[in-house]
């Protein structure tokens, strides 16, 4: 393996810390099996890692798999599956074919890639059907789905998301969080099968966000938005009042962080659409309006 490999490895890390903020925890236990996998160290016949992320919605269980995978393989990477699409028996020959020869959405992405990251999202909606396919997913990286041909995943990671105890870690406590993991645990425990609990490689609770960590989230956001309309020739600032006006609305207690990328490119596009059609100046610092419900861009008059 060369040098250059070996270091851009090791940059995984630091890079996911630098994106996902306040699970500094689920970052390293993945890192490790990301590494594992990418150096070839996962015994033959596996998928090259394999991962159940739990917690509640918005908290960067999606957000971490979409970074890594970006990182490992590039853009479009990503096979993603909402499973609760799958959750009566009648939609399960959507998800893993018939006897006709429809190869199902699974057999579609498999047929057509050889290597990836299979994103199962929510998969305890999935039906009971689905979990015993992935005691062989997760096994020997070999599925036969029913239109009867085997499908290689050895060079997948595979990822499921789950919201398995969610109300464990959202409930007002003082209880560590060491605590509240196991509670959520526990739950999984009850709900899954230990066979297929047991087949995945990392099984990881993401903690809930706190005020400073929304807060990293929301500045991490922003940044990134003006680094994007820097590229596109706008040079921008914003100010602390519209800093916090866009972490308010960002943050949402049932959804996390989910809204905050949303909320950033609405205000902020939004005072930059205002700026041009009135035909100001489309550079300058973003301010919190008077009225104090949207933004506006102001520009200093030039000498």
């Amino acid at each position: 393996m060369n040098t250059t490999f070996i270091e851009n490895l090791s940059d995984l890390e630091p890079y996911l810390f630098s994106k996902i903020k306040g699970q500094g925890h689920a970052i390293s236990r993945v890192c490790s099996v990301l590494e594992r996998g990418q150096l070839g160290l996962q015994p033959p016949g596996k998928p090259l890692g394999s991962f159940l992320l739990l917690g509640p919605t918005g908290v960067g269980k999606t957000e971490l798999t979409l970074e890594f995978s970006r990182y490992l393989f590039g853009e479009d990477s990503v096979f993603r599956f909402d499973m609760s699409e799958f959750l009566h028996l009648d939609a399960v020959k959507l998800f893993m074919g018939d006897e006709t020869g429809n190869p199902g959405r699974l057999g579609k992405i498999l047929s057509a890639h050889s290597h990836g990251v299979l994103l199962f999202d929510e998969i305890e909606k999935a039906h009971r059907l689905i979990w015993d396919l992935f005691l062989q997913m997760l096994d020997a990286a070999r599925i036969t789905l029913a239109d009867h041909r085997a499908y290689d995943l050895s060079g997948f990671y595979i990822v499921c998301t789950s919201n398995i105890g969610s109300q464990q870690l959202l409930r007002p406590t003082r209880l560590p969080f060491a605590t509240l993991e196991r509670a959520v645990l526990a739950e999984l425990h009850q709900f899954f099968r230990p066979e297929l609990i047991g087949r995945f490689d990392e099984k990881i609770v993401f903690k809930p966000l706190s005020p400073d960590t929304q807060r990293e989230i929301g500045q991490l956001a922003i940044s990134e938005e003006l680094s994007r309309y820097k590229g596109r020739g706008f040079d921008l600032e914003i100010t602390e009042p519209a800093f916090e006006f866009l972490v308010r609305r960002g943050i949402n207690r049932a959804l996390g962080a989910r809204p905050m990328k949303r909320t950033v490119q609405k205000y902020v596009g939004d005072a930059i659409r205002d700026a041009i059609k009135c035909h100001a100046p489309s550079s300058g610092t973003i301010v919190l309006s008077p009225a104090e419900d949207r933004l506006m861009l102001f520009a200093p008059p030039r000498t």
